[in-house]
């Protein structure tokens, strides 16, 4: 039997052994890196497979719901098994439509939409707060006190959302009439107020902030000097997860005490958080700061007076809320929060 002989050319046509090494080599890293993308692919598919789907909403930009975008980004989720799926919104009550289709599992919200909702029929409970006041009403310079104001073109994030809520206690407290100029959602504001559209605006922090920081305006009157310490924004998951998937939203309840926990005791990292995943300049997120109270237990008084005053305004009706306490009592449920607050370690 004849035996072949392969040999590898070069242009002198001399036999080059290393040739044949470098093919083999060249196949090896082939099938290693092939080996590796595999692996690589098929843990990913496996983890994403694994993590419970969550549909999370929350605002955007919104600096009162910055629990979220630490939990996101430090991988809490991650960590307790869930794979949150973002859904982002411009204001609340276009998040509540969104909740009440069937949209959401969960999320972030103001406590104004969020109560206007629930005394629609909407089934969620609230389980944490995210913040407490963190607006502000911000007006050009000739502009000093809410007596200024009366007369004057008022932005806000939309009807139905807490900023325009606390508006119109300013507008009761002291007397006046200002024109609502409802946008959707807040980004838009402190660009209508630089045009001259507007005579003063208020939102949710940090898009206040962003006007005093350009020097654009300065803030007027505060959410605190409206409601001291008033309910703002709110963590809730819906009825059903919180009848019957307890354990889950105990997760989810877990993540946002460790991530407040990093707000308040890692002020500038978190601050840093959010300006690098929001697009915000960290200047206007430390302005912000300023007006901003972190705590997660739910202030069910000032809750009650926003339902009788949604109610006076017939954005609640009397009808669908017999009795504002029992109301209440409904809408919020601490019980998963003790919970999770003995269970830490």
């Amino acid at each position: 039997m004849k035996r072949t002989h392969v040999v590898f050319h070069t242009l002198g046509g001399k036999p080059r052994k290393s040739s044949a090494v470098l093919l083999v080599a060249v196949i090896v890293s082939s099938l290693v890196f092939f080996g590796l993308g595999y692996y690589v692919g098929y843990k990913t598919g496996y983890d994403a497979g694994y993590l419970i789907p969550v549909r999370f909403g929350y605002l955007v930009a919104d600096i009162h719901q910055i629990a979220f975008y630490v939990a996101y980004y430090q991988g809490y989720y991650v960590e307790e098994g869930i794979r949150p799926v973002r859904m982002e919104y411009v204001n609340g009550p276009t998040e509540m439509l969104a909740f009440a289709a069937g949209d959401l599992d969960a999320g972030y919200v103001g406590v104004v939409p969020a109560l206007i909702s629930k005394s629609l029929g909407t089934d969620f409970v609230v389980v944490a707060s995210a913040n407490l006041e963190g607006s502000a009403i911000v007006a050009k310079s000739n502009i000093y006190t809410a007596q200024d104001l009366d007369g004057k073109q008022v932005g806000t994030p939309g009807i139905g959302t807490i900023q325009d809520s606390l508006l119109g206690m300013v507008e009761e407290q002291s007397n006046i009439t200002t024109i609502h100029v409802a946008y959707g959602g807040p980004s838009l504001l402190p660009l209508a107020f630089e045009r001259g559209e507007i005579d003063a605006y208020i939102a949710w922090e940090p898009f206040a902030a962003e006007a005093v920081v350009k020097g654009l305006g300065h803030v007027v009157y505060t959410s605190h000097d409206i409601l001291p310490s008033h309910q703002c924004c709110v963590l809730y998951v819906s009825g059903e997860m919180f009848r019957e998937q307890p354990d889950l939203a105990k997760k989810l309840i877990k993540i946002h005490l460790k991530a407040m926990k990093y707000v308040t005791q890692q002020p500038d990292d978190a601050m840093a958080i959010f300006a690098n995943r929001t697009g915000k300049t960290l200047d206007v997120v430390q302005e912000s700061w300023k007006r901003m109270i972190w705590d997660y237990n739910v202030n069910t008084t000032s809750m009650k007076t926003f339902v009788n005053y949604l109610i006076q305004k017939d954005k609640i009706a009397s009808t669908n809320v017999p009795d504002v306490d029992d109301f209440i009592n409904n809408a919020v449920d601490m019980k998963l929060l003790a919970e999770v607050e003995a269970s830490a370690p």
